[in-house]
């Protein structure tokens, strides 16, 4: 009996396995599912990136491609504008030409032309300070120290309005493109002299006393702004003890000069 069940223990080893045993996963086998996991992975995200970067570039050569079409336009039309302009200008020439020849030939100009000569002829009586002139802008009254006036032993104590005073408000003035100024009435051009003798001051040679009322017409906020600039001018002279003032107005009239300078050794070069 006991040879009999050792026979069947042996045939029991030597049978294959049941086909419904479930299997078990060997390590190695483990291992490698998750590698190819982890490449699959890899290769579906560098995928992504590289798709990303293909519609990234696309994009970029349509905008530098629009901006091309667009300087292109540009550029045509600047070069259209200069053709436009240079053609213009040979116009310009040409008439300028035909209006010298009348003129050496002594032929009468006509009505529009003469119209344009006194238009411009009137421009440089402005620029030149011959015309009379009003428009808006601002006012800036320069007064003596009452004290220092009092007190007054020379003629440059502080708290007095000197001549080189006047002399930096007018230039602060012209830099901010003032049209036209004037000093208690009287026209400023570029052979207006002010300066100081003894103790009066001259302006165009013509004397002149505190407080000083000086005029110009411009824009009245860039006039304003400028004057008005952290350590400029009106403040260093209000430290100085001077009394400032200064307002705009809508309505301001400046007249012409005396009249032009004797011009001695300059001449008009042709």
């Amino acid at each position: 009996m006991s040879v009999v069940s050792n026979l069947h223990d042996q045939i029991q080893q030597n049978l294959p396995d049941s086909p419904n045993k479930p299997e078990v996963l060997r390590p190695r086998n483990v291992k490698v599912a998750v590698s190819l996991t982890v490449v699959a992975f890899l290769f579906g995200a560098l995928l992504a990136v590289q798709l990303r970067a293909s519609q990234t570039l696309r994009a970029n050569r349509a905008v530098e491609s629009q901006s091309l079409v667009e300087e292109k336009q540009k550029l045509k039309d600047t070069q259209s504008q200069l053709f436009e302009e240079a053609r213009n200008r040979a116009s310009l020439q040409l008439k300028l030409a035909a209006l010298q020849e009348k003129l050496k030939s002594g032929k009468v100009i006509d009505t529009q032309q003469l119209d344009s000569l006194n238009q411009q002829i009137k421009k440089l009586q402005v620029a030149a300070g011959l015309a009379t002139v009003s428009g808006k802008g601002i006012v800036i009254k320069l007064s003596d120290n009452a004290n220092a006036a009092k007190d007054a032993v020379g003629a440059f104590l502080p708290g007095l309005v000197h001549d080189y005073d006047v002399l930096q408000v007018v230039n602060e003035l012209r830099s901010a493109k003032a049209d036209a100024i004037s000093v208690n009435n009287t026209r400023i051009t570029g052979y207006t002299p002010i300066r100081c003798v003894g103790p009066v001051i001259y302006v165009n040679w013509e004397p002149a006393a505190a407080p000083f009322v000086i005029e110009a017409i411009g824009d009245p906020q860039v006039l304003s702004s400028a004057m008005k600039m952290p350590g400029g001018i009106l403040e260093n002279l209000e430290n100085q003890g001077l009394g400032v003032k200064t307002w705009s107005s809508n309505s301001l009239t400046i007249g012409a000069s005396a009249g032009l300078p004797t011009v001695r050794e300059a001449q008009a070069k042709s």
